[in-house]
C-alpha cells in the first residue's frame, strides 16, 4: 500500500501539553518513518499607525519574542533527542499571524501529510480552540489527528469508522493503512434514522466489501439509531474502548444543538480516544 504518512506537522504552544503532543508525534514517526515539523506561531502586530519610536519598540519586541520562541523550540528538541531514532528528522519553524492560517499555509507549502494536535492544551481544549481541525482538514485535504495525552497512536486494536449516506472512501483508506500493522478490528458504525436507513445500510455493505477486497483486517458492522453522528460515535467509542475514531469534518464532527455550532463543540474536543479528521474528497 502507498505510504501515506511522510511529514508530520505538530503545532506547539511551548507548554507542557504541547510537549506531550510532540511525544505522540515521535511515536508515529517511529512507526511510519516520518519527518516531524514543529511549528510555533507568534502574533503579527500591525505597527503602521504607531509613532516612529513606538514602531521601533514593537519591532524590537517582536524580534525578542521570535528569538525566545526559537530558543524554547531548541530546548524542546534537546528534550526529545535522547528518545529519537537517528533516522527521524525534526525541523522547526516560528511563524507570525493567526494559528489556523499559518498552519494551513505551512501544510500546503511543505507537503505535510498529517497534522497532529494535542488535546487539552491552550491550542485545543474544551475551553479554547485556537486551532480548528475541521478547517485545517477541509482547506488542506490533509488529515488532522487530535490526541489526548494519555492515549497511544500505535498498536491500534479498534478503529471506529462511522458510515452515513455516502461511501466513506478516504476514511476507509486511512483506517486500513493505520490498521494493517497490527491485529486491528475495523468497526463500521452505521448511524441511521428513518430517512437515511436504506442508504446507510447500502453503504455499510459497500464499505465492508471495499475493506475485504483490499486487506485481511477483521471487520465488524453495527447499526445504531441516531440523529447526531458525533454524539452517537462519541458515546460508542467511550463505551467500546475504541483506540481511534475516523470522521469527516463538518456535520459528522459537530455535537448536537445550536450552541455547539456557535461555540465549536466538536467531537475532537471531547473524545476519549484520538480522532482522525479526514476530508471526504
Amino acid at each position: 500500500m502507498q505510504k501515506l504518512f511522510n511529514r508530520i506537522l505538530v503545532p506547539v504552544d511551548l507548554t507542557e501539553k504541547s510537549r506531550k503532543a510532540v511525544e505522540k508525534a515521535v511515536e508515529l514517526a517511529k512507526e511510519y518513518s516520518c519527518t516531524i515539523h514543529l511549528v510555533h506561531v507568534t502574533k503579527a502586530i500591525s505597527i503602521g499607525s504607531l509613532s516612529f519610536d513606538k514602531q521601533g519598540e514593537q519591532q524590537d519586541q517582536l524580534r525578542s519574542d521570535e528569538r525566545q520562541s526559537r530558543a524554547r523550540l531548541m530546548d524542546l528538541f534537546g528534550f526529545l533527542r535522547p528518545v529519537l531514532d537517528p533516522s527521524i528528522k525534526i525541523e522547526y519553524s516560528v511563524l507570525k499571524g493567526n494559528w489556523n492560517e499559518a498552519i494551513v499555509n505551512y501544510v500546503n507549502e511543505h507537503g505535510v501529510d498529517l497534522v497532529l494536535v494535542g488535546q487539552g492544551g491552550r491550542l485545543f481544549s474544551k475551553k479554547e480552540m485556537l486551532l480548528n481541525p475541521n478547517r485545517i482538514a477541509t482547506r488542506t485535504n490533509v488529515p488532522v489527528i487530535t490526541v489526548p495525552s494519555n492515549r497511544r497512536l500505535v498498536k491500534l486494536y479498534s478503529i471506529v469508522i462511522p458510515v452515513t449516506d455516502f461511501l466513506p472512501v478516504r476514511k476507509l483508506i486511512y483506517g486500513i493503512y493505520m490498521g494493517t500493522r497490527h491485529a486491528t478490528t475495523v468497526k463500521l458504525l452505521g448511524i441511521e434514522n428513518p430517512q437515511t436507513s436504506e442508504k446507510v445500510r447500502y453503504y455499510m455493505r459497500k464499505a465492508y466489501q471495499l475493506i475485504r477486497d483490499n486487506c485481511s483486517l477483521n471487520v465488524e458492522l453495527e447499526l445504531l439509531p441516531g440523529e447526531n453522528v458525533a454524539e452517537t460515535v462519541n458515546h460508542y467509542a467511550m463505551t467500546h474502548s475504541a483506540d481511534l475514531v475516523i470522521v469527516n469534518p463538518g456535520v459528522q464532527s459537530r455535537m448536537p444543538g445550536f450552541f455547539s455550532w456557535l461555540f465549536g463543540k466538536i467531537i475532537q474536543r471531547y473524545s476519549a480516544p484520538p480522532v482522525l479528521t479526514v476530508s471526504p474528497v
